[in-house]
């Protein structure tokens, strides 16, 4: 250079660059914040940039307000942000530098790996779906003066995924299996069993935004109770059977808010069963007020069957529920209405319409 002084290194100006640019987006919640982290900036930048660039003492002071002057500029521009959504990026004895804390986390949430045993569901069962996998108890009173209890007791679990490790919005593909007993008892009569529908499956899901998918098979059988039978000595049994096809998609268009569909075809069947099922549906899960808090609930449910001519199954529940906040397993309570072919196959040439109170367990 023309007055001999000697042109820094290309790697201190490189680090020097870099640590502009982190300021420029340092997050602070008030001016006062900011005005602590530009007097930090010009007390200490100079002391620490001559132990690695070797310079004259102006250039230093120089580029000490130069990112100062950034740090005021990029206040006035930048977006609120709460201080709990950001996260330490440095630090040097008391002074601390913070960024929003999603942009430590985004590379690493993205990161896909295979997992065994994964915890959480690419797939959620629907909530008012009558035949899907989960832990229930519904007591419900019919049109014809029937007094039932109804209970689920099954699940949904994964076993592998490729995907994003973590039960809370994960992406990616997972295998999964479901089973449930779903059992009907009559009240009327010392409980006893009229019927009990039992359900296998395994299903391959995949999630990605606000899009969910599954494709796999599942077999239902149903059968009557002993009791039931004593009952009624004249009562042809049904051996209603499906190994079926399965394939459904859901979208959610708000966070709160998921509608749905499917299809399912019946490979195998007997005892009355056709081959075509469908269901579709909507729900409405907004979050709590407070952490670990109760919200309300509601979700509709439509199926309709090839056996039952396709008369419109009609499931409808409104209630309150729990979520965990890392689990997202949901624990419910409410107000459930159905119309349409009985929800128990051994008996899905009736037509029934009920208003019950159940309690639900979700995975």
């Amino acid at each position: 250079m023309a007055d001999g002084s000697r042109r820094p290194p290309t790697l201190p100006l490189m680090c020097l660059s870099m640590f502009a640019v982190t300021a420029t987006i340092v997050l602070a919640d008030t001016p006062s914040t900011m005005a602590e982290g530009r007097e930090y900036v010009n007390s200490e930048l100079p002391s620490l940039l001559s132990e690695w660039v070797p310079t004259n003492d102006h250039m230093l002071d120089s580029t000490a307000d130069t990112i100062g002057s950034l740090l005021d500029d990029s206040h006035a521009s930048r977006m609120d942000v709460d201080a709990g959504d950001v996260v330490p990026l440095l630090t040097d004895g008391a002074q601390q530098v913070y960024i929003p804390a999603g942009s430590t986390s985004r590379s690493t949430s993205e990161q896909r790996e295979w997992i065994v045993l994964p915890d959480g569901l690419l797939w959620h069962s629907y909530l008012a779906g009558p035949q899907e996998p989960r832990i229930s108890a519904l007591l419900l009173a019919d049109e014809k003066g029937g007094y039932f209890w109804d209970a689920t007791l099954g699940g949904r679990v994964g076993f592998l995924r490729y995907g994003t490790p973590g039960a809370k919005d994960p992406h990616g593909w997972q295998w999964d299996l479901e089973g449930a007993a779903i059992t009907r008892l009559n009240l009327l009569e010392q409980t006893d069993v009229e019927s009990v529908d039992y359900r296998f499956g395994t299903e391959l899901t995949w999630a990605e935004g606000p899009w969910a998918m599954k494709a796999g098979y599942f077999h239902i059988s149903s059968h009557v109770g002993d009791e039931y039978l004593v009952r009624n000595p004249t009562f042809e049994r049904i051996n209603y059977v499906t190994e079926s096809l399965i394939w459904g998609i859901s979208y959610k268009p708000t966070e709160p808010t998921r509608v749905y569909g499917e299809v399912a075809y019946a490979v195998h069947r007997s005892g009355g069963a056709r081959p075509f099922q469908f269901q579709t549906g909507a729900e409405w899960t907004p979050p709590p007020n407070r952490p670990r808090g109760i919200a309300p609930f509601a979700a509709a449910n439509l199926g309709f069957f090839e056996a039952t001519e396709f008369h419109m199954q009609t499931t409808i529940q409104a209630g309150w529920g729990f979520q965990g906040p890392q689990s997202g397993r949901r624990l419910r309570f409410g107000l459930q209405y159905g119309d349409g072919p009985s929800n128990q196959f051994e008996f899905y040439t009736l037509s029934q319409e009920y208003l019950g109170w159940g309690i639900w367990f979700d995975y």
